[in-house]
């Protein structure tokens, strides 16, 4: 993959990552209101508009790539998180008690799926390649990586996990490390074996 589609990839998983977190924090504030808007009132209200112009400051840090931000909107991905598993839990007790009917066991599987694809995002922001590129630094990673003579850094076609591996030595049988999956499909290697 050559560095400039490497950087184009970064920079679109950067700013669906930065309207995914707007998104998410923007239906957060609603379901919050939504559940708990006429027990508390006026109180959840302010108390949700209260953090709104911090979280603006540190969506916009994160949008113009200022070194500050990164850390901040992984904290805010990770409460964030945590707020829509506890969102599910109230809703599947919801509709478990009959409150909210079929809807509320739709919603509750919807906000698990958020859950999940948010912690897929927050994956991605912690990846050493999507860090060095948001800091500015070349992404290619190989300068602070000890690789033998014949070795080379590849990613797993599967969870995308940066490995050293040996290209003339890989066979069918080799797996990821970390997701347990074939490297290489048995097809390529006839393919590579016929070219010899």
């Amino acid at each position: 993959m050559s560095d400039d589609l490497e950087v184009d990839q970064l920079a679109l998983a950067h700013r669906q990552s930065g309207m995914m977190l707007i998104f998410t924090l923007s239906l957060i504030a609603f379901l919050i209101y939504a559940s708990f808007g006429t027990i508390m009132g006026t109180t959840i209200l302010v108390a949700l508009l209260l953090p709104l112009p911090f979280c603006i400051m540190i969506v916009r840090g994160y949008f113009q790539r200022n070194s500050w931000a990164l850390p901040w909107v992984m904290t805010i991905w990770m409460i964030a998180i945590g707020l829509c598993f506890l969102l599910m839990i109230v809703e599947f007790m919801a509709a478990s008690q009959g409150s909210s009917g079929t809807w509320g066991f739709i919603q509750g599987f919807l906000l698990l799926y958020l859950c999940w694809s948010m912690s897929q995002r927050l994956r991605l922001l912690r990846h050493p390649m999507f860090r060095a590129w948001y800091d500015g630094n070349a992404p290619a990673l190989n300068q602070n990586i000890a690789l033998q003579p014949d070795e080379v850094l590849a990613s797993c076609p599967h969870c995308r996990s940066l490995l050293a591996v040996q290209p003339l030595n890989l066979n069918s049988s080799e797996k990821c490390p970390k997701c347990n999956t074939q490297l290489v499909s048995t097809s390529s290697v006839a393919l590579y074996g016929e070219e010899e």
